[in-house]
Formats: structure tokens, sequence, C-alpha cells
């Protein structure tokens, strides 16, 4: 459907959309988009802006009228698409109290679910014949009509806090999903994958199958796909000769559906490891680590603190901005002489697969890459299962648990994976390279995902606490 934007409906003024527009960042949960929108879906009217920024990112015309979608509440629709979408969220409840976040989950749940069906008779009374509601959870599976539906075993599954109503005019034509899981099965060995319902990630579907996984974004997630896909292309042609390659969920084949991108990988065998990892999977852990440090071309530029910092700079306010860089400056002397190496970037348990008590896979490469500080990955499997921390609460844990834990050096386990590097594990090194971790993570969530600045909690828990904490040191 050629032609230009004529209009967008979306406030073009809003802060949101200004930021979101220079950089490639995605909100997260938008990627029940692919389930919802026609496969030959290009011209829309959206009334939200963050979810404008997507859907233009990812090829859509934002315009008034002459139509194929829109998406807004049921008390702007104008009923003049052939296909309207309702979309509803509940906030993330942003309290400390376990009991006070289960009540306000509750309390939004059943808010959504009350919406939904409102919004379902009201698109009913603008004519449209054929209504769906799609219900989700961040991290839960995500029943769609393409795949089968699967039962509701958590509570979080049970009481999802966003859904889309999805009225057609008419029913039949391929969603963006369905041609995603066409176009990826016919490009697999055999011609064929049986996928199981996909799981929400924060800004990807992930659909496991019988001998593939497919990822699908719509919009700037693609940037996951992609950098997964580079970074796994130079492992494969730097990997070091003990890095066993059964251990990594290689690229199968790659493709566009519509307006969703897709990527389709090798399935691993094995499932993911309880929060205390056994001996044996431990030791495994610590191979690969060490294996995967030693690859990686052996010329390309090292990635410091200081890159950190521009990336962080970049998406925060001024003053954080420079409180940062002038953490990395300092820390860049102190673990300027280490060895680099390629690295995981979001290696824990999550996305760890265990079978029949060993390491088997090791999933979700979009954070690789080479020229990266040791022992990065082994901090981020120690913090993420020692101490689980929430979204909104993992730069306190970083103060209140990882920090000190350094200062007091280490444990032995770190020390002999940090000899095995051919590294002096000082407390002092430890401690700078907690730190080092802590940019790093940073500068890959606040690259990442749009919604991290501008949530004020999020940034006072993650960024100021931690720089406070450092500041601190650099004074002590």
């Amino acid at each position: 459907m050629p032609g230009s934007p004529r209009s967008s409906p979306a406030d073009e003024d809003s802060p949101q959309l200004r930021a979101a527009s220079t950089t490639s960042r995605c909100y997260p949960g938008h990627a029940w988009l692919a389930a919802a929108l026609p496969l030959e879906a290009r011209r829309f009217r959206v009334l939200d802006p963050p979810l404008a920024h997507t859907l233009a990112d990812a090829g859509a015309e934002l315009v008034e009228d002459d139509l194929d979608v829109e998406i807004g509440p049921l008390r702007r629709l104008r009923g003049d698409a052939p296909v309207a979408i309702v979309n509803l969220d509940a906030p993330t409840p942003d309290v400390d109290s376990r009991l006070l976040r289960s009540v306000k989950r509750l309390a939004g749940s059943l808010r959504v679910r009350a919406e939904a069906k409102a919004a379902e008779a009201g698109v009913r009374r603008l004519n449209y014949n054929e209504v769906s509601i799609l219900r989700w959870d961040l991290a839960q599976a995500f029943n769609v009509s393409e795949l089968p539906t699967q039962g509701r075993d958590g509570v979080a599954e049970r009481l999802p806090r966003h859904a889309a109503v999805v009225a057609l005019r008419s029913s039949g034509g391929a969603t963006a999903l369905g041609a995603a899981i066409a176009d990826a099965s016919a490009q697999a060995a055999g011609g064929s994958i049986q996928f199981d319902a996909p799981s929400m990630r924060e800004a990807v579907l992930v659909a496991v199958g019988d001998s593939g996984v497919l990822r699908i974004a719509v919009g700037p997630a693609r940037g996951q796909l992609e950098r997964q896909a580079a970074a796994l292309e130079e492992l494969k042609a730097t990997r070091a000769p003990e890095l066993d390659p059964a251990c990594i969920s290689w690229p199968i084949a790659s493709g566009r559906s519509g307006l969703a991108d897709w990527a389709l990988e090798q399935r691993l065998a094995g499932a993911r490891p309880e929060p205390a990892l056994p001996a044996r999977v431990l030791a495994d852990s610590l191979d690969f680590l060490a294996a995967l440090h030693s690859s990686g071309p052996r010329n390309h530029p090292d990635r410091t603190p200081i890159d950190d910092a521009e990336l962080i700079a970049a998406f925060c306010d001024e003053d954080r901005g420079r409180a940062v860089s002038r953490v990395a400056e300092r820390l860049a002397g102190e673990v300027g002489h280490l060895p680099r190496g390629f690295a995981h970037g979001d290696f824990f348990r999550g996305n760890l697969l265990v079978e029949r008590g060993r390491l088997s896979g090791v999933v979700d490469w979009d954070a690789a890459g080479p020229g990266r500080l040791p022992l990065l990955d082994l901090l981020h499997l120690r913090h993420m299962g020692k101490h689980l921390p929430a979204d909104r609460d993992w730069g306190l844990t970083v103060v209140k648990h990882l920090l000190p834990w350094a200062r007091a050096g280490g444990d032995e386990l770190t020390r002999g994976f940090c000899r095995r590097l051919v590294v002096e594990p000082t407390p002092a090194l430890l401690e700078a390279l907690s730190v080092a971790y802590w940019l790093e993570r940073l500068a890959y969530q606040i690259s990442t995902y749009a919604d991290r600045t501008e949530r004020k909690v999020w940034l006072e828990r993650n960024v100021d606490e931690v720089l406070q904490a450092v500041a601190t040191r650099a004074s002590g």
C-alpha cells in the first residue's frame, strides 16, 4: 500500500515520542502487535505515542484517512478502518511490599479484564463482526490462535495485566505472527516445526518449537535479533577450540513477515535449572565462560567503561550523565590493564539449559560481543542467582550485596576463576570489576529500552543509589 503519511494523530510534541524518534530503543510490551496486526496492514491511525514510534520504525505509515488499522481507546475510535484495536494496560506495581504488589496486580488484572469486556461490546456497536481478546503478561505464555493454547499455571498467567481487543469487519487473513511462523517453519530442515504458544518477553515474542526457537519483533526490538545474529556470526568465526559449539543456539534463518521481523535459531536440549545451580552445572558454566573469554578476534578494539558511560549519557539527563562519566574515567584506569575476551552479556540461569545434570545450552546472545572485561559474566551469574533482583531493584542489590562482597575479597570460586584468566583477584580489583559490571548492564538497559529513563523509581534505584555508593568509595 504505497503512499506517504499525510499526518500523524499521535502527539508529535510528546517528550516520549521526541526521545524515541532519535534512537532505536524499544518500548517493552509491544510484542503483542505481531499477533494482532493483519499481514498486509501498512496504514495506521495510532493515538499512543510510543506505539506510534514502534509502528513507524517497523515501516508503517501514520495517517488520518484511508486506514488499514486504528489503535486507540474505545471512546476515541472512529470505526472507519477495517481493523480496530483497543490496547489496555495496568501499570506495574511500583511498591516495596510484596503483599501490596500482589493486591495491586490483582486489582489491575481485574480492571483490565472488565475494560476488555466493555471494549468488546463497544467495538461491536461500531459494526465490527469478529472480535477477539488477547491477554498477556511479561515473561508469561501468550495464548494466540495461531499456536496451541496452554493452560495458565502461575498466578501471573491467571491474572494478566495487559490486553488487546482486536476487531475486524470481516474474518480471514493471516496475522504478521501467523506469517512469521509459516515462513520460519518453511525454512527449517525438514520443512516444518511445531511451535508452542509464545512467551511474551519485554519486547520480543519467543516461541519454542520441536526443532527450533522463533523470535519475533515489531519495530526497534528487531535490534535484539540483529545483535544476536551478528554476535554469533563473529563467535562462530573466532571460537576457541575448547568452546563446545553444541552449547550455543546458532542461527538458522531470519526474515520479515508484514511489519514483523523474525529470527529462527537451533533449539537446544535441556531445561532451565533451579535458582541454586548444582555443583556440576556451576563447574560446567565456569568452563564455558573461560573458553568463551578465550574466543573472539585478537585485533578487536577493547570495550571500556568510558564507552558504556557515553552510551548511558546519551539517554540520561546531564547531571546523571556527568556523574556516570566521572565514574567511568576513574574506572578505566583501574581495569585498563586486564585481558579482554568474548562475553555473553546476560549469563544467568534464565539463559542456561541443563540436561542430565550438565550444562547443555546457553541462549539469548543479543548482549554478547568481543573486547569485554573478564569476570563480568560470572558476576552477573552470581548476582542474579543469589539475589534474584527485580527489574527496578538490581542496582540497589549491587550496592547492598555485590559491592560489599567484592570489598571483602569475594569468594574462593570467584578468586579461582580470576586466577584461571590470569587476573590477580584483589579486593580493590573485584570492586572495580563490580562497578564495571553495573556500568555495562546499565548501558544495555538504557540503550535498549526506552521506558527506563521515564521511570523515576527505576532511575533512583539503579542509577542514583549506585552513583552515591561509588562516590562514597572514591572519597573513602
